[in-house]
Order: structure tokens, then sequence, then C-alpha cells
């Protein structure tokens, strides 16, 4: 028996307007996360395919269709905001533009779009297994990946130019009188082709270093990605073992959670930040202008990197109103820009 919006209306108490208006992500209608995970995953459990009972079908509309496929669960982008807002911005460069938004769900068989309407093109932020990304191309070919590049010879692809923000944030902290510089993150993790690598931001630092001949093994910090915590120990017990002559006057933090593991380490020893230790962090969130002192960060430019990848997808979408503008993929490397706030201070060494 097909599953019908009656189905699912009786299924989870809310009425069938809200539900077709969620499945079909009405840009006017506004549920808590936990309404509309609820429809969805109701949706999905009881194999709701639309009205038509057929995935496949697409309603008429001139309204071009985006699928968006996520590589977190919303529980891991509340320990790293950078992907959620990469999402918001996404969606609302969308909104601006138009288009309907789908967002894709995650299960063990791939990716799935829980709506009767085609998909015209699909963003995908993060990194994807092969299998998933084979999965999402049952949805459309056209694709545009967010954040990795596992393809340039298929798919369009928008990416931050790390070794450029590297070498703005060293080259900054350099000019401020800094030559005992740390990194902190993890040593290695997956690329566009979830091959584990050395994680390009350490990369880059460790060559800088090199070249500049300031390069020291135990000014590396490594500690995790998304975990505060870890990372204030793992810094907290790095810091007593420093002598003298040792300890860094600054650090390179591969994204805001680590940055803010550190500001908590240095005040466990009674230290203040940016007098003892300046930090650089990466991807200028909400949260670097938030935090206490706000963060000198290497801003990625989220709203931008969002705003190209959309446009991306446009021109390579085929509806019954739009011919592809090309037929060929691009690659898009975004270049960052330095924001000085106040964890930064020049360093005057009169050793």
């Amino acid at each position: 028996m097909a599953v019908t919006l009656k189905t699912l209306a009786e299924h989870t108490g809310f009425s069938t307007t809200t539900i077709s208006r969620v499945l079909n992500n009405d840009p006017g209608m506004t549920v808590s996360e936990e309404t509309r995970r609820a429809i969805f995953d109701a949706a999905h459990k009881l194999g709701y395919t639309g009205g038509s009972g057929r995935r496949s079908q697409r309603i008429v509309s001139d309204t071009m269709a985006i699928g968006i496929a996520e590589m977190l669960s919303p529980a891991e982008q509340m320990t790293d905001p950078y992907f959620l807002y990469l999402k918001n911005f996404v969606e609302q460069s969308c909104y601006e533009h138009k288009l309907q938004t789908v967002t894709l769900r995650a299960d063990a068989d791939g990716y799935h779009a829980l709506s009767a309407s085609g998909i015209d093109g699909i963003i995908a932020i993060g990194f994807f297994t092969d299998a998933q990304i084979d999965s999402l191309q049952l949805l459309s070919r056209n694709i545009t990946f967010l954040d990795s590049s596992p393809n340039e010879l298929l798919y369009d692809s928008v990416i931050l130019n790390f070794e450029l923000g590297i070498k703005q944030a060293m080259d900054y902290l350099r000019g401020m009188g800094h030559a005992r510089i740390s990194f902190v993150g993890p040593k290695r993790l997956g690329d566009e082709h979830m091959h584990i690598v050395l994680e390009p931001r350490r990369r880059y630092y460790e060559h800088y270093m090199r070249e500049a001949g300031l390069y020291r093994a135990e000014l590396v910090v490594e500690a995790p990605m998304r975990d505060q915590l870890a990372v204030e120990e793992e810094f907290d017990m790095r810091m007593r073992t420093w002598g003298p002559g040792l300890m860094p006057t600054a650090v390179v933090a591969v994204n805001e959670e680590s940055a803010i593991g550190v500001i908590h380490a240095v005040r466990k020893l009674g230290l203040h930040i940016p007098e003892d230790l300046s930090i650089v962090s990466f991807n200028d969130t909400v949260m670097s202008s938030v935090v206490e002192p706000a963060l000198t960060s290497i801003s990625p430019h989220l709203d931008y990197m969002a705003a190209t990848a959309v446009r991306l997808v446009q021109q390579r979408a085929s509806t019954p109103a739009h011919q592809p503008e090309r037929h060929f993929p691009q690659k898009v490397v975004i270049p960052p820009s330095l924001i000085v706030r106040q964890s930064t201070a020049e360093y005057d060494d009169t050793e």
C-alpha cells in the first residue's frame, strides 16, 4: 500500500500541509530542527516516495531544485560549525536565486531525496566516499562539491587555498616578531578520495617553517579537529614540558575549536592572551568574534564559497526552462583573508 501524506500525518501527528511543505523545503515554512528531522525520519522509515509513489517523478515547475548533501550529521556540526555555516549560506544563496532546496538524507545505502520533485543539481558539502558519490549520481549527475574536489574531470568544486592561508598567518606572525610558532591540529585526515593524508594546514605549516629554518618538531601539538577538551588537555601538558626558551610565542590553530582549547590551557597556567601567547585560528565563523579575546583568524569567506557553489550548479543544470551554460567541470579555488582581532600582539624578543 502506498504511503501518503495522510499516513505520515497519522504517524507523526503533524498536519499534511506542514509535512508537505517540510518535505519540499518550502522557504516560507519555519519549523524546529526536531520537527523537520521527525518528518524526514518518518518519511524514510515508512518508505514515502511522494504522491505518485515514484521517487523519480518530477513536479513540472520553472523552479530549479537543488539537493544539499552534508558530510556531518547535525550533532557533529555542533562541534564543528564550519560546515553548518556553509550549509546555511548555501540555503541563503538558493533562496536569493529563487531555487528550491531539497535536503538529502544519508543512511547505510547512501543519500536519498525524500521529495516527489526531481533534483536538478546537488551541492555536496565536505568529503564523501565513492559509494556515497555513486548514490548522489543516481539523483543527479550535476554535482558541485563544496570544500572538496574528488574528481576534477567530472564534477564542479569549490575549495579553499589552504597554502595561502597558512602563508598569510605565518607572514603576519613573523612580521610581529614571532619565530617560535606552534601548530595545533591533527596530523592526518581523509582527503577527497577518503584516503588518509597529512592535514593540509599542518603540511603547509611544516613546509613554511622548514623553508624559514624555524621548524622544530616539539612545536607541533597533535590534537583532534573537533574535541576542544582534548586540545586543552594536550596543550596544557605540552606547556608544562616546554622549558625556558622553548615555549612558543604564537600558535596557529587548525580551527576555532582548537584555538579555544589553547586559550583554556593558557589560562590554567595563569598566562594571558595575547600578552604571553598570540593565537591565529582558521575558519572565522561568528565564534571567532565572540570568544574572549576575539580571534585573529584566516577567513575562508564562507558566504562567497557557498554562493560560488550555487552559481556553478546552476550553470550545469538542465530543466524545461533552463539549458546548461556549459558542459565541462570547473574548479574554483578561493583565496582566504587574514582578519586581525585581539588574540595577537607584537613580540619583543629581548632574550
